[in-house]
């Protein structure tokens, strides 16, 4: 009797690529810590812009990226709106930019007009730049107390600047860019904070950035707390309930017909899942309400996925 030969090859090693020009610079706890907190600024921003344009505005947190100092002062074009903000207390400088468009069309709204298009780049004139400093006082009022519960600083000194090449930086200095999306008059920009790594090595080291901690509670005043309500009644949600899911093979796919019947793996017994805005968020029985379909709700989830959280 023969038996088949068994072919052994060599146990293949799983190599793992790693940019040396785009390090990992913190761990994800505290990239987990730094998105909530830059969540909760863009809250704020939202409801500074709210009442400087009087107007329906929605600042979301797109990512939070690390990137070369050098590549982010290239990317930018000419003329921008770039605003230094010296920390004393770090011995630094963070960067905030915005779209000389969104400058143009806060000036605009602040003089009475109905705003301009987001799209213009153009240099802005001595009075323009001072409406922006007035305006941009209340932005560095919402990116300190967005830190305060993990790092106390104040704004020493705020510089405008609309050439790129200008800036002083340390070019091959890794930062910490925070991206946002500005929605207004159905227009949208974008904006980025920038921390250079060297600004945050010292905290972190120091443990200034307390990773966990809870941050303060806000007290709004009446004003505010009136412009952020009006802000939430028109904000839309997708809610979608399942009712459920399976998985098929292309040639399954391709060789479906009119009358074939596709299983699902929902029982009937349980509870579908409902998302928001492609979330689950809750669980609901089907049913109808007057003739019409409808879903009473059963369940509200509370655990939050750590997916979610990166």
């Amino acid at each position: 009797m023969s038996f088949p030969q068994i072919q052994r090859g060599r146990r293949r090693k799983f190599v793992e690529t790693y940019d040396f020009k785009h390090p990992k610079l913190f761990s994800k706890e505290i990239m987990r810590t730094l998105r909530a907190l830059h969540e909760a600024l863009a809250r704020s921003l939202g409801r500074t812009f709210n009442s400087t344009l009087r107007n329906k505005v929605d600042v979301q947190l797109t990512r939070i990226n690390q990137v070369v100092m050098s590549e982010f002062i290239s990317g930018i074009q000419t003329p921008g709106a770039l605003y230094v903000l010296s920390i004393e207390e770090l011995g630094g400088d963070i960067i905030l930019e915005l779209p000389p468009g969104l400058c143009l069309y806060i000036v605009e709204r602040q003089s009475g007009g109905r705003g301009s298009d987001l799209a213009e780049r153009r240099t802005f004139t001595t009075i323009e730049e001072k409406i922006m400093t007035r305006v941009m006082k209340r932005v560095n009022n919402d990116v300190i107390a967005a830190w305060e519960p993990y790092m106390n600083f104040t704004v020493k000194s705020m510089v405008y600047e609309s050439k790129p090449e200008n800036v002083h930086l340390i070019n091959d200095d890794p930062a910490v860019v925070a991206e946002y999306e500005i929605e207004v008059g159905g227009q949208r920009a974008p904006i980025r904070l920038v921390y250079p790594y060297t600004l945050l090595k010292e905290s972190l080291n120091e443990m200034i950035l307390r990773v966990g901690s809870h941050p303060r509670k806000e007290e709004l005043s009446a004003e505010a707390l009136d412009a952020f309500k009006m802000t939430l009644k028109q904000i839309g949600v997708n809610i979608r309930p399942l009712l459920g899911k399976t998985r098929l093979s292309v040639w399954d796919l391709l060789h479906l017909e009119e009358g074939d019947i596709i299983p699902l793996d929902q029982k009937v017994q349980k509870p579908l899942d409902v998302t928001i805005n492609g979330k689950p968020k809750m669980a609901a029985y089907p049913g109808t309400v007057k003739t019409r379909r409808a879903v009473k709700i059963y369940d509200v989830y509370t655990e939050i996925k750590e997916s979610e959280l990166l």
